[in-house]
């Protein structure tokens, strides 16, 4: 089936409703190919312009939720980019102790891959971390990613390169997957959240993870979210997008450091 160019546009509209994200003409293909498994003979839908249409009387949330899962790419690991989760080790030796509270936030966070490693590492610099006010963020616009992190179940084959000793210690083992143990869990509070909405926080966070997120935005819409995120950032936080990524050509005052890092000025 084709997707005609006034259909596209429609889709891309609803979708920057949903998430934020804006999608250019030559993400057309991108949406033809990903729905196209909803479309035709013996399919959900006849036409593309059909799915449209029940995207528009969708009143469970279901659909909506099925068409952003379809079009956002989900590709996570355990403790991608490694350098990231020892700068938090680093960030907690210096500044545990003397911080009121440590908040981090990780915007983005898909089946919670992210967030679990930052808890990880948090626990093996400081094991007896329930004595202090330390909490981690996870968000995403993708519920149904979110309800996989929440459980915390992952198949053994997506963590085949993880140290047996880590193993051992923060996951459950059963016969077909891991499970992530109850104290890890505990450090993390999952949420639904549009990277351009309101954000409703009441403290500010030490360290804000944006990894692989900004891809999905031009240039324009990038500027507007780092400027949304800079004021929930404490003095002299740190914020930290993915190492391919860059904020060149974009205005902001953040002071950039080795490794895809950048300190509120």
């Amino acid at each position: 089936m084709f997707l005609k160019e006034s259909t596209f546009r429609k889709f891309a509209e609803i979708f920057y409703q949903l998430t934020g994200i804006e999608l250019k003409e030559n993400k057309k293909y991108l949406i033809e190919n990903r729905l196209s498994k909803f479309i035709g003979e013996n399919k959900p839908y006849k036409t593309y312009e059909e799915f449209y249409k029940a995207l528009l009387n969708d009143t469970s949330g279901r659909k909506k939720e099925l068409f952003i899962q379809s079009l956002i790419t989900n590709y996570t690991f355990f403790f991608r980019e490694p350098i990231h989760f020892s700068f938090v080790r680093w960030y907690l030796r210096n500044y545990l102790e003397v911080q009121p509270y440590i908040r981090i936030w990780s915007n983005g966070c898909s089946t919670g891959e992210e967030p679990y490693s930052i808890a990880i590492s948090a626990l093996l610099e400081y094991p007896n971390l329930s004595r202090y006010d330390f909490k981690i963020l996870a968000t995403d616009v993708v519920v149904k990613y979110l309800e996989y992190a929440k459980e915390g179940k992952y198949p053994k084959s997506k963590l085949q390169s993880i140290d047996q000793k880590l193993l051992s210690t923060y996951f459950e083992e059963y016969k077909e997957f891991f499970m992530i143990k109850k104290n890890v869990k505990e450090l993390i509070a999952f949420r639904l959240l549009n990277i351009i909405s309101n954000y409703p926080f009441s403290r500010e966070f030490d360290i804000v993870f944006l990894r692989n997120v900004l891809i999905y935005f031009s240039p324009k819409e990038k500027e507007k979210i780092i400027q949304m995120i800079y004021p929930h950032l404490k003095k002299n936080g740190y914020l930290i997008i993915g190492l391919s990524e860059s904020l060149v050509g974009i205005t902001h005052f953040l002071k950039p450091l080795k490794y895809s890092i950048y300190k509120k000025a």
